[in-house]
């Protein structure tokens, strides 16, 4: 009888032998019947495992299901080709391995004792009854839930941390098993940039794809997506930097003890090695045909690679798997900062953003404009790049020589991004050849910006030489002109000039010199995100180009692409006043040269629309700014409003304005 007992606890019998066993019951007391029932319930729980676990072992990767024969085990309808699964088979054998020696040792009881008692067979075997219950019950929870890959971990290891000792090790043995393709996964992945993962199991996936984020509208054309809007640009002088493989987190797939910071982190820390290690200037065959890549660790990537896979050895610290993470993101980010500052030279580049984007090297675009205006005469300017970079390279040829050349790395471009406007001046943009791995940084999205911000002060550039060319001709006319009119042309002029001023020195060179100053005290790639961020944001928000969204919060330190807080395509109330002003300007000056000494009537009348449009436009301008110079982030805009109502000349008459008592 006991002999049959062991048999049957260690091999699933036949039905017909299985019977026999069931026959013997009729000899036995009722108290030894439910014992035997009990050991019975154990040995079919074992089956049941095994028959799951051999299974899973058993299938071919191409098979994407169990088909179990024992109808006793739930069939899984998870992948078995998939490494996670394998893994989780193999640690639950390797717990079973307990049970197999105590049958064992029962073996080798009985034979010396062949009267041993059925209770002392389920006092050795009663122990693994909550065992097998807990495996049951998470192989149920896999199949129902169809899980894979990472999230068996997860499951895993509330398991560790339950209070029962053979569960926490058997949860605890089965854990280092997936530990062991969890942390090569990683390893592979935060060393080297490289993700081998065939079945999708692992939190971080590979797009297999360029990044959108670092693509420009030409590029993702090319990729054969959808673009709503087009660049018109010389082909092949301005070289855009390589593309950024698409990478991305599955957050279905992250383990539960592992939380959005440190998920955020293990992506950027991958990605920025396959960037480092995709260096397209580095990548370049030798004599001995060997391809040459940046070693990103200095040669410790084994070192680091052996402290992250020292951890599969043992449970999950959360502590010690942070630390070990923030060692390697340290290396990475230092080392991808001194390669931004010192090989991709990041100062000269935001130093090339002030001089052109905006507008910095005013010599070279006050001639660009005056010279470039007869061309755009007439016809649209997109029929027109080529002539326009031909004159912005000759111009600059002519002021800078051979000592500087940095003009050979813009261009200039038409976008038909902005159909609001009308002005010829407003759609031009500028190409900018940025070095690797800068890109990363003046991400397209970025450039965009800084396009609407040079559209911006090149429109005002415009206007305030315009302005400047009819003082000038009624300054060098004999006749005497009309006093009204030269009146309105000085308040248009001094209008102008103030906003130039505030725009160019109290708004771009204070930004620029706080950015310098930030990028110097900076030690870390994360450092140089967000201060870029935060000077884009405030650039374009002090500008008036665009509103500041107030609901944006800065994104986690460690993503790769970061979006200024500033309403995209939502220009600023100051800004769609600003532009009336300027195309009132424009307007002005165009009719206002053709007037004589006397005015006639219908010029009067047409220059009392001008002073009535010119009035209504400074009050809105002044009532506006004074409105959002009272909130918290708007003490910036005081020295503006004293600027422009310098003496109170325009208020005199607005007791609401008094800028007296403001702080």
């Amino acid at each position: 009888m006991l002999h049959e007992t062991l048999i049957r606890l260690w091999h699933n019998c036949e039905d017909s032998e299985a019977s026999e066993l069931y026959e013997l019951q009729e000899f036995l007391h009722p108290g030894e019947k439910e014992l035997l029932q009990c050991i019975l319930e154990i040995a079919s729980d074992y089956h049941k495992i095994v028959a799951f676990c051999d299974k899973i072992r058993n299938t071919k990767h191409d098979e994407s299901t169990i088909k179990v024969v024992n109808e006793a085990v739930i069939e899984p309808h998870i992948s078995p080709s998939g490494l996670y699964i394998q893994a989780f088979a193999n640690g639950v054998l390797e717990v079973l391995k307990d049970y197999t020696n105590e049958i064992i040792r029962l073996e080798e009881s009985f034979l010396q004792n062949p009267q041993l008692p059925l209770i002392f067979v389920f006092s050795s075997l009663e122990k693994y009854k909550i065992l097998f219950n807990m495996l049951k019950s998470v192989i149920e929870v896999l199949q129902k839930d169809n899980l894979s890959g990472c999230l068996l971990m997860g499951r895993l290891h509330k398991y560790i941390y339950c209070g029962v000792e053979t569960i926490a090790n058997a949860a605890e043995k089965i854990t280092q098993s997936l530990n062991s393709i969890f942390y090569r996964h990683l390893c592979n992945w935060i060393i080297y940039g490289d993700l081998v993962d065939i079945y999708n199991e692992f939190f971080i996936c590979d797009g297999r794809c360029p990044d959108e984020d670092f693509l420009y509208p030409e590029q993702i054309e090319e990729n054969s997506l959808s673009s709503s809007w087009t660049i018109d640009r010389v082909k092949n002088r301005i070289r855009r930097p390589p593309p950024v493989r698409k990478f991305y987190i599955n957050w279905s797939m992250v383990p539960m003890f592992i939380n959005e910071d440190i998920a955020e982190r293990i992506l950027f820390m991958g990605r920025i090695v396959w960037i480092v290690r995709n260096d397209p200037k580095k990548v370049s065959q030798d004599q001995y045909q060997t391809k040459y890549r940046r070693d990103i660790w200095e040669g410790k990537d084994i070192e680091y690679y052996k402290k992250v896979q020292a951890l599969e050895k043992q449970v999950f610290n959360q502590v010690e798997f942070q630390h070990a993470i923030e060692e390697c993101r340290i290396k990475l980010t230092k080392y991808l900062w001194s390669v931004m500052v010192e090989e991709g030279n990041l100062k000269e580049h935001l130093q090339l953003i002030r001089d052109y984007y905006a507008l910095g090297r005013g010599e070279l675009f006050h001639q660009f404009i005056a010279v470039a205006e007869n061309h755009l005469k007439g016809t649209s300017v997109e029929h027109n790049t080529y002539n326009l970079n031909f004159i912005f390279l000759e111009i600059a040829r002519k002021i800078y020589g051979e000592n500087d050349k940095t003009y050979l790395k813009f261009e200039l471009a038409t976008s038909k991004s902005d159909t609001s406007s009308t002005n010829l001046w407003s759609q031009l943009q500028l190409n900018f050849e940025i070095s690797w791995p800068l890109h990363i940084v003046f991400h397209p999205k970025s450039i965009e910006l800084y396009n609407k911000l040079f559209s911006y002060l090149l429109r005002l550039s415009k206007t305030q030489i315009d302005l400047h060319k009819l003082w000038h001709s009624h300054m060098a006319s004999k006749k005497n002109i009309d006093r009204r009119v030269w009146t309105l042309r000085q308040h248009l002029l001094f209008l102008v000039n103030n906003l130039q001023y505030y725009l160019q020195v109290d708004v771009i060179e204070a930004q620029f010199s706080v950015l310098l100053k930030a990028v110097e005290n900076a030690n870390e790639f994360e450092d140089i995100i967000k201060v870029h961020h935060e000077f884009v944001s405030n650039l374009l928000a002090k500008t008036f180009v665009l509103t500041p969204d107030e609901t944006h919060t800065y994104q986690n330190k460690h993503r790769l692409h970061q979006m200024p807080a500033v309403q995209f395509n939502v220009p600023s109330k100051v800004y769609n006043v600003i532009i009336r002003l300027l195309e009132l300007c424009d307007k002005f000056c165009l009719v206002a040269g053709t007037w004589e000494t006397e005015l006639t009537e219908p010029e009067v009348a047409e220059f009392e629309e001008f002073q009535k449009r010119t009035d209504t436009i400074v009050e809105t301008l002044l009532f506006i700014l004074y409105r959002l110079h009272e909130k918290a982030n708007g003490q910036h805009l005081l020295q503006l409003l004293y600027q422009l109502d310098f003496n109170r000349y325009f208020t005199k008459s607005k007791p609401d304005f008094n800028l007296t008592n403001a702080p």
